[in-house]
């Protein structure tokens, strides 16, 4: 018997047809510099150029904690972070998980979402070299928003990293930015793999090197994505060894909660 198809937070009433309902304009605002998203409601057809470009298909759906589309259905991400599930045929929409609501969910479950402005290498190193190209290559997260990764064929989102906060700074306080520049690429290519893996890097330099072990991916109890992680890091001959969480936040980007 096939395994039972993983179970949401997200999952929708049973559909009715809609009544009198109409496309809903909000303002929001933060630090991607949106100030108005148009949100579409179930019974709404989704617009063609989401049906027919290929880079608005979410075919990685377990990773936001959305449930399995139907046969004939698929899931479509706009460019404000909301997610709809659409007939293939027709586009009509049958269920919606939006981002405003999804960042209400990551704020009960993590107090706060985080920016690059949070992380330890952009406050630190960021006018340093960045010989592993981590914020001209747009790898710690804000930096290219929700962009990043849209040209990829199969729909998935390469997602940013921040690695802020005591964890962070715990993770990284041994190594100078140099160093941080080759981790984080580390932590960029192990969070958004989906499976577990190790990953490692050395700075020429000063041969410090580390390795990033992704030991398991798993949806929180408000369905966002997450991966436990252990980091072992040499530097100057001796070791450290550190541990943490990293869950996707509804912007796509990659945070160190614990």
């Amino acid at each position: 018997m096939p395994a039972a198809a993983p179970v949401s937070q997200y999952q929708a009433p049973q559909y009715q047809a809609p009544q009198n309902q109409t496309r809903n304009t909000s303002t929001r605002s933060g630090g991607d510099n949106r100030t108005q998203a148009t949100r579409w409601l179930r019974g709404d057809r989704v617009p063609d150029q989401y049906r027919q470009q290929d880079r608005y298909h979410v075919n990685d759906w377990q990773q936001y904690g959305l449930r399995q589309p139907p046969g004939g259905y698929r899931w479509i991400r706009d460019d404000n972070n909301d997610f709809y599930l659409s007939l293939m045929s027709t586009g009509v929409i049958t269920d919606t998980v939006y981002r405003s609501d999804r960042d209400d969910r990551w704020r009960q479950r993590y107090s706060r979402n985080y920016s690059y402005n949070d992380d330890v290498y952009y406050q630190q190193c960021r006018r340093s070299p960045d010989p592993a190209g981590i914020i001209l290559g747009g790898l710690i997260g804000g930096l290219l928003g929700n962009s990043a990764g849209r040209g990829d064929r199969t729909g998935a989102t390469i997602a940013g990293v921040i690695v802020g906060g005591a964890v962070g700074a715990a993770l990284t306080r041994n190594m100078d930015c140099d160093d941080r520049s080759y981790a984080y690429k580390t932590y960029y290519n192990g969070f958004n793999a989906g499976q577990p893996g190790n990953y490692q890097w050395r700075n020429p330099r000063n041969d410090n090197r580390g390795e990033l072990r992704i030991g398991g991916y798993y949806n929180d109890p408000y369905g966002f994505r997450c991966a436990r992680f252990n980091q072992v890091t040499y530097i100057q001959g001796r070791a450290y060894n550190g541990n943490g969480v990293a869950c996707r936040q509804p912007d796509g980007n990659w945070a160190v909660v614990s």
